[in-house]
């Protein structure tokens, strides 16, 4: 993205050199990204094809897939639109998929295989396992002849159907070569996905890999529980609280090169003695590699004297944490610049966010004094967020989004959510917009997310884990790790310059219901549709007539109200959703309702 900063022009006074600047870099800004766009538009058909990639993301899709059936040993379903998984003794099902990796040079990091749901995935959902054997053809196999497969590497976890599911198939992916792969339940009823004659959500292999001149880094906030939390456990936690010392199990990768606590990094008040005890054990074994952000609860030791006597040293003026008192800092790792933000604005020792503060002012400096670099900023409270938005960091994402920056990472809500690029109003930009994700999910323990902002891509409410991100020259791969065990995953790669590139639309838009609210109103509701990208709105057509469109409304419930109508009439209702590249879903089933006279 192009990058502006205060210069001044020749033949430009020097009051007005740093606006004009400004202006000039917004109208190349805008004038690159409608060139990219369209550019794009030639280009991303081809980013699912087999092998297709971008610097550091390969999409593969199977080159064969089947299921077998126990009732009907010698019959083949190698054509079927789906591939099926039971536990039923007496309906027994396995699914196969093939894949031929190729093209591969660079070193694997990661492996996610993405699957279209086509019914309820229940319990524990589908198991992937190895099948040592690359023989067996999609016309052919059966029950009967269909090859020997290992025991079960990772889990689906549950799931609704109508949504992209994730795998992680790192552990079958060694290398280029040809890869078959077996999906299996505990559960019995079938589990159904769509197979690769459904073009448009055929399983998808998404390989990640990584050249030298890249770099690994990890980020998670709301971490370490207070050692006299009834949770504790001696440091180790129970089911769904305190699991600090499991996601910083994540950390032991001789791989990385920085690791960056969201703050709130050591509930509850964050004191030294409680970071000594609780943090220090557990993500504190990596504190060489730390370059963390200050959370509100930090602040509740006064001037987070415990936060910086830890990180920078006690009674140290400054260190890897920053100023004492001020809590913000950059540095450079390979060619990304990254900024650690201090979002606890109302603190008198932070002295506020809004413009003109001491340390928007700052930001606006560092911002101009690395104009060339891909450039990642985090701090504790997220601008957007279907759980909770904090307004009061909308000057730091002003200044951001001019500078061209690339990705914001946040804490404060328990929670993984990845959100589609946006301008700092949450209108999507997948131009030159920011892409935020929050990874509140240290160990602490879980939040909830309720309202769906537009443009979320990805939410999970129940995983621990860390994100990583492959820092690349021209843009990076991000992947979301659950503690052992946990099956949740999210992957997925971006550039620094250049658009979005995605053809995929949204899922179908469930559940539509329509009641009269008056002689002249209906209310809406239905339930949100996923993207792989985020949702950017809706599309309401009445009797076939498209009447509104609406980014969230409608998907909660507090319905969309469609207004003016005339009493004592039959309406039809249809509901499609959109993403901000504006690929569109199918509609949704057709509703009707009568609005009653008088």
């Amino acid at each position: 993205m192009h990058r502006w900063f205060p210069r001044r022009e020749a033949g430009i006074p020097a009051e007005r050199a740093s606006s004009t600047a400004a202006g000039s870099a917004w109208g190349a800004k805008r004038a690159v990204a409608l060139l990219a766009t369209a550019i794009s538009l030639t280009a991303s058909v081809a980013t699912l094809a087999p092998g297709s990639a971008s610097a550091a993301t390969t999409v593969f899709k199977p080159v064969a897939d089947a299921y077998v059936y126990s009732p009907q040993p010698t019959k083949n379903f190698g054509s079927a639109v789906t591939v099926r998984a039971n536990a039923d003794p007496a309906k027994t099902t396995y699914g196969y998929l093939r894949f031929d990796v190729q093209g591969l040079s660079d070193a694997i990091t990661g492996a996610v295989l993405r699957l279209f749901t086509q019914s309820s995935l229940s319990g524990s959902g589908l198991s992937l396992r190895s099948v040592p054997d690359n023989t067996w053809n999609e016309q052919t196999i059966t029950y009967a002849n269909a090859p020997p497969f290992g025991p079960p590497l990772t889990d689906s976890g549950s799931a609704t159907s109508g949504q992209w599911i994730s795998i992680d198939a790192t552990p079958l992916v060694q290398g280029n070569g040809t890869l078959s792969m077996a999906l299996t339940t505990t559960v019995t009823g079938n589990r159904s996905v769509s197979s690769r004659e459904v073009v448009a959500q055929a399983p998808q292999l998404v390989v990640q890999t990584a050249s030298p001149s890249d770099r690994l880094i990890a980020a998670a906030g709301d971490i370490a529980c207070d050692p006299s939390s009834s949770y504790f456990n001696d440091g180790l936690g129970t089911a769904t609280a305190c699991r600090q010392q499991y996601t910083s199990n994540l950390l032991l990768n001789p791989n990385l090169s920085a690791i960056l606590p969201l703050g709130d990094n050591q509930y509850e008040k964050g004191t030294l003695q409680a970071y000594l005890a609780s943090y220090g054990p557990s993500w504190g074994r990596v504190k060489a590699l730390t370059r963390p952000a200050v959370g509100n609860h930090e602040y509740s030791t006064s001037g987070a004297s415990g936060y910086f006597d830890y990180f920078d040293g006690v009674g140290s003026s400054t260190g890897p944490a920053g100023d004492r008192g001020k809590g913000y800092y950059s540095y450079d790792i390979g060619s990304w610049h990254l900024i650690s933000l201090n979002s606890n604005c109302s603190n008198s020792t932070v002295r506020g966010c809004d413009s003109g503060s001491p340390q928007e002012q700052w930001l606006r400096a560092d911002l101009a004094a690395h104009p060339g670099s891909c450039v990642l900023a985090y701090w504790h409270h997220p601008r957007f967020s279907s759980g909770t938005s904090v307004t009061a960091t909308s000057a730091f994402w002003q200044d951001l989004y001019a500078a061209g920056a690339d990705i914001v990472l946040n804490g404060h809500d328990h929670i993984y959510e990845r959100f589609a690029r946006q301008d700092p109003a949450g209108v999507a930009d997948p131009a030159t917009g920011i892409r935020e994700f929050i990874v509140g999910t240290g160990g602490r323990s879980h939040g909830g997310a309720g309202h769906v902002k537009a443009n979320s891509g990805m939410r999970n409410t129940t995983a621990f884990g860390v994100l990583e991100l492959t820092l690349r020259p021209d843009g990076y791969d991000w992947r979301f790790v659950p503690e052992q065990g946990a099956t949740f995953t999210d992957v997925g790669s971006d550039t620094c310059d250049g658009p979005t590139i995605d053809t995929e639309p949204p899922t179908l838009a469930l559940s539509l219901k329509a009641s009269a609210a008056g002689s002249d109103r209906v209310n809406l509701t239905w339930k949100a549709s996923t993207d792989n990208d985020g949702v950017a709105g809706y599309r309401i057509a009445r009797n076939g007539v498209e009447v509104a469109s609406s980014p969230t409304a409608g998907t909660t419930t507090a319905p969309y109200v469609d207004a003016g109508l005339q009493p004592g009439t039959t309406y039809t209702y249809r509901v499609t959703a959109y993403d901000a590249l504006g690929n569109v879903s199918a509609p949704s089933s057709a509703v009707t309702v009568t609005t009653p006279v008088g």
